[in-house]
């Protein structure tokens, strides 16, 4: 499948692993980066799910770093580029049925709901995603590689 052909931009959901990468310059971090600037250029159509909001916020707090919490949650509340894919009662209900039918984590499956009700693809080297057929999921480097 090449997303290099479709007449409409692509439209993606990253998953909270590539943005931690990102900010932490872990391992393919560049890559992140290169969908970041994609999204900026408006060349993507970019979303993450608030409950990425929720993630980034607790693991930091879990390191025991305040600062960086209030300061990544705050970059990317604000990070017009990407659009913040609410929880409403739609997207609740199919996070449901996703976290039901595959089992698996409830952030997960709330990210999975609202990048399905988009029609997007979901941005993430996390194994869980593709154990749910309803959505296409593509690590940063296969993304990339359509473009």
């Amino acid at each position: 499948m090449s997303l290099r052909n479709e007449s409409i931009k692509p439209k993606v959901v990253l998953d909270t692993k590539p943005l931690i990468k990102l900010f932490a310059r872990e391992d393919g971090w560049e890559t992140v980066q290169k969908i970041s600037l994609k999204a900026e250029a408006e060349e993507i159509e970019a979303a993450i799910s608030v409950v990425t909001l929720t993630e980034i916020c607790y693991k930091y707090l879990q390191e025991k770093r305040p600062d960086l919490a209030k300061t990544r949650t705050e970059q990317l509340r604000y990070a017009i580029s990407f659009r913040k894919l609410e929880i409403n009662d739609e997207v609740a209900v199919k996070a449901g049925e996703f976290k039901g039918k595959y089992n698996v984590s409830i952030a997960d499956s709330f990210i999975a709901a609202a990048a399905y009700l988009e029609g997007a693809v979901v941005i993430s080297d996390d194994p869980e995603f593709k154990r749910i057929p309803e959505i296409r999921t593509f690590t940063e480097d296969e993304f990339v590689s359509h473009l």
